[in-house]
């Protein structure tokens, strides 16, 4: 048989699908080992990746006391971590691995401070002069007729008993004086060490590692453990090796539950179809399901994305979706070849009938989601793969419903005999007739019939009203997370013993299977949106929590946190839930930006006032804070530089006394390490000893206390700046199950109500949950008025009537209505998940009418508005409206049903609720409008049909 040559490459590519079973089944085959074959080798984590888009710098000067560590790690357990840490390195995959806790060893010179003055020499001087002693660079090379040799002096530094011979100077009687004869030479830990770790109330060193994101977790995870094991197996018993956390667990956990969901979701979807069509066309529609599935995984392989639960709550989004084309196309094609058609011609009629209406539909939908697909920054990394995955699984849909799904319709026929459900689907003569009773009532008084499709939409609006905002729901884990503040001239290890004291606490409830923490810096992150901000902070502690489940999980935190601020009331500790979303470092927070730091402080200090008098509030925190006790030694300038320096040389001489300079290094083996020249413990301790410490002057030494005493006088902890400009940020952080966005708006109400107002020239900005989802919101808004300005182009130019598209605009804004009413039904927040089901709602939701309104446009009579033409056109696109808004409707059911946590449910109920309501909007709303339009449209010509029916859902 030839194919017409009126046809379009796209129905000869169906005719050729239905001539060639070969051909049929193997691309089948294809899109199934493909899809498959990416499943396996695609990688898989948790969450998508947020790319670290700011930084933190934070300027300090060491001024902590020395410290003892509290357990002294030997050489041979050091030696031991570096051994693991380059073995996760060479696993295949690894992006990062990091030590937490582990002390870092120095060559440590210390002074005697009598000596070294007598010589007139400083710290300064030892660590210029021990630098300088290191011959380790080369000297040149010697240039011969026949070789060129490498010229170098002997003498490197390379242990603690060459650096002691290192000259420093001569004596009263020329003789020479090294540096072993005024100072110590030993190997040390450098005191206070930067860091300390803990696991299970241990002083430990945690070794974390990450890895790529191009690798699958599973892989890497049991390449990592085998490497563990060996480890564990080397070193024998004197030391424990522990794995503590381990993100893939979780990853399969969640993808396990998800995956679940999916193919719950698949098999409602198909019972419906069943129970609407038949089982014929179920298994043709069916088929719809895994090759779509199959072809958008291997799409997202191609794409270089990864499995995570976004892309796969993509894809349970576009369950109800993707097979709407297979059944428009089905069913067409079944009442084609019941009225007599050939099975190719059939085909060929099918696909040139909705190629184009087909496309429209998909079209306006993936414009639906495509400003999600848009959104730039840490909120896009995060919910981009659903958008992604949703438009990937509408296109692949889209082109299988033109190629193979008529053909397969055509190969399996439409069936004989009587009507069954089992043959044909459901159907009701008594139904019906009520129904056909119904759409003449709505033509026949189409103003009553817009006032009651327009009551649920109202209805929606004015509950939203009432909606609680929210941004993210916090995370469904049975692991939450602690963070200790204590006054910022803590010295790490009085920190880490607040640390052990909160652990014990913790770890006298039951159900605690077991913590880690890092005092003096961020603890690793085992959660994808934790911040790593608080590096070189010793009055700072992070730890991780894990308990049974996430249950136990709910009930321990506001019990934690009302019990650790009763018995720790020095400290500021946070017990939390790790978030949902992009990072914050606190859920409600106020930015004020002006340029003098004690109007800034004073105007923190206001706002957390005002914080706390709001209950739901725990704890408050600005980063600009006075009253830190510093030692100001009130050096006497004049004093000074009669002695011979500037204010500036003495700073310069106690920075080195007291926190040590650096003086070269040491190179054993592959190991480089550092020389450090200071003062001892005893001279850096105490007050008295450094007020007498000596300062080298060149001709002698003068003691510190002759140019000034030493005061105790409060000072500026910290200035910080953002953008260029000195900003004071305030936080505060809630309590269990609070929003975050409304303690925020009772804070800013709560400061209007008390007078407070920024001086001139003082500005004040929201940050934390609020500033994250106006962001989002400001980015979303970017993008969504072009892409309906498309949409309703797209609509335009099918119907060619701005009429019928502001109709279908009427409609995208009256579905939003239903989406609310659903949420507000379901008891959930407004937050980012509703917003972004909104926007992939719009597209969805606007089928239905599009249907209604092919079909009338088709018919000549129904056109130009007459009422039972109307409602016959109507009755007719109903099958494909009812049939695939209760497959969309149904692809949603596990996930609200079954899915654990609040994240998934209310971005899953607004869609559900939508769409299952944009029901009364296609069959009700629209034929009623259409009915009022109708005399306007008597006296135009009747264009060529552009539109058909399409899938609504």
């Amino acid at each position: 048989m030839s194919t017409s040559e009126h046809e379009g490459p796209i129905v000869r590519l169906a005719a050729r699908f239905h001539d060639n079973g070969h051909l049929l089944a193997l691309v089948v085959l294809t899109v199934v080992i493909g899809g498959v074959s990416a499943l396996v080798g695609l990688p898989r984590i948790e969450d998508p990746r947020i790319t670290t888009r700011n930084a933190l710098i934070v300027t300090t000067l060491p001024g902590a006391p020395a410290l003892r560590v509290e357990t002294l790690v030997t050489d041979k357990i050091e030696d031991r971590l570096r051994e693991l840490a380059d073995r996760l390195r060479n696993v295949s995959g690894t992006e990062i691995v990091r030590r937490f806790g582990a002390p870092e060893e120095e060559l440590t010179v210390t002074l005697d401070p009598r000596e070294s003055a007598a010589l007139g020499l400083s710290a300064a001087d030892l660590a210029q002069r021990i630098a300088a002693a290191d011959a380790r660079t080369a000297a040149g090379m010697l240039r011969a007729p026949q070789r060129d040799l490498l010229v170098e002096v002997a003498g490197e530094l390379d242990s603690a008993a060459r650096i002691a011979r290192v000259p420093v100077a001569r004596d009263r009687q020329g003789g020479l004086v090294r540096l072993g004869d005024i100072a110590t030479v030993a190997r040390n830990w450098r005191e206070p060490p930067a860091t300390i770790a803990l696991a299970d109330a241990r002083r430990s060193v945690l070794v974390a590692t990450r890895p790529t994101q191009d690798v699958r977790l599973d892989a890497w995870t049991r390449a990592a453990r085998a490497v563990v094991d060996e480890f564990r197996r080397d070193i024998g018993g004197g030391v424990g090796v522990d794995v503590v956390f381990e993100q893939n667990q979780y990853t399969e956990r969640r993808l396990a539950g998800l995956g679940r969901n999916l193919l719950l979701g698949a098999l409602v979807v198909m019972c419906v179809v069943l129970v609407a069509m038949g089982w014929r066309s179920a298994l043709v529609v069916g088929t719809a399901l895994p090759l779509s599935a199959a072809a958008t995984v291997f799409s997202l392989g191609v794409l270089g994305e990864s499995i995570h639960q976004m892309s796969v709550f993509g894809l349970i989004v576009a369950v109800g979706l993707l097979i709407d084309n297979a059944i428009v196309m089905t069913d067409e094609l079944r009442e084609r070849l019941r009225a007599g058609a050939a099975p190719r011609a059939a085909v060929a009629g099918a696909v040139a009938h909705l190629g184009v209406p087909l496309f429209a539909s998909t079209f306006t939908t993936v414009l639906g989601f495509m400003p999600i697909l848009l959104l730039p920054g840490n909120i896009g990394d995060f919910v981009r793969p659903i958008a992604l995955s949703v438009i990937l699984a509408l296109s692949v849909s889209f082109v299988l419903s033109m190629t193979v799904i008529p053909a397969l319709a055509a190969r399996i026929g439409p069936g004989g005999g009587g009507r069954s459900l089992w043959r044909h689907g459901f159907s009701s003569a008594r139904l019906g007739g009520a129904y056909r009773r119904g759409l003449a009532w709505i033509v026949g008084h189409p103003r009553a019939a817009i006032a009651a499709s327009l009551v649920l939409p109202l209805a929606g609006f004015l509950a939203a009203a009432t909606l609680p905002s929210q941004f993210f729901p916090p995370a469904d884990r049975d692991q939450f997370e602690i963070q200790v503040w204590l006054p910022t001239d803590t010295a790490v290890a009085a920190t880490a013993r607040t640390v052990v004291a909160i652990d014990a606490v913790i770890r006298g409830h039951a159900g605690v299977l077991g913590t880690t923490w890092v005092a003096g810096a961020s603890s690793p992150p085992v959660y994808y949106n934790q911040l790593e901000d608080q590096d070189g902070s010793p009055a700072y502690a992070r730890g991780v929590v894990r308990v049974e489940d996430a249950a136990l999980a709910q009930v321990l935190i506001p019990a934690l946190q009302q019990e650790l601020d009763g018995r720790l009331r020095d400290a500021r500790i946070v017990v939390k839930s790790f978030g949902q979303g992009p990072p914050v470092s606190a859920p409600v927070g106020f930015r004020i930006y002006g340029h003098d730091p004690a109007i800034l402080r004073v105007l923190g200090e206001s706002v957390r006032r005002v914080m706390h008098e709001i209950p739901a509030i725990t704890h408050t925190r600005a980063s600009m804070v006075g009253g830190e006790p510093r030692l100001w030694l009130a050096a006497d300038e004049a004093e000074a530089g009669l002695a011979g320096f500037s204010l500036r040389d003495v700073t310069g001489q106690l920075q080195s006394a007291l926190e040590g300079l650096p003086g070269g290094s040491v190179i054993e083996d592959t190991e480089e390490l550092p020389v450090r020249v200071r003062f001892g413990d005893a001279e850096r301790s105490n007050p008295d000893r450094i007020a007498g410490l000596s300062l080298a002057t060149g001709s002698g030494w003068v003691p510190a206390a002759a140019l000034g005493a030493l005061e105790l006088r409060p000072g500026i902890a910290s200035i910080t700046r953002r953008n260029g400009l000195r900003v004071n940020t305030v936080e505060a952080w809630t309590r269990q199950g609070a929003l975050p966005i409304e303690i925020g708006r009772a804070v800013s109400a709560r400061l209007a109500a008390t007078g407070f107002e920024l001086p001139a020239g003082y500005r004040m900005e929201p940050a934390g949950d609020s500033e994250e989802q106006q962001r989002a919101l400001r980015q979303l808004a970017t993008w969504l008025p072009v892409l309906i300005t498309l949409m309703l182009a797209t609509v335009v130019l099918s119907f060619r009537s701005f009429a019928l598209a502001a109709l279908i605009g009427l409609v995208a804004v009256l579905s939003l209505g239903h989406g609310l009413l659903s949420l507000w039904l379901g008891g959930f927040a407004l937050g980012f998940n509703p917003i972004i089901g909104s926007a992939g709602l719009v597209g969805v939701a606007i089928n239905g009418t599009i249907v209604v309104l092919a079909a009338i446009r088709a018919d000549p009579l129904a056109r130009v508005g007459r009422r039972d033409a109307v409602a016959a056109a109507t009755l007719r696109s109903s099958r494909h409206i009812i049939a695939t808004t209760l497959t969309t409707v149904a692809g949603f059911v596990p996930l609200i049903a079954f899915s654990s946590g609040d994240f998934w449910p209310p971005l899953a109920v607004i869609i559900a609720g939508g769409v299952g309501l944009s029901i009364i909007l296609s069959l009700v709303l629209t034929p009623a409008v259409y009915v009022l339009l109708g005399r306007h449209r008597a006296a135009q010509p009747a264009p060529a049909p552009a539109v058909v029916p399409l899938s609504p859902a």
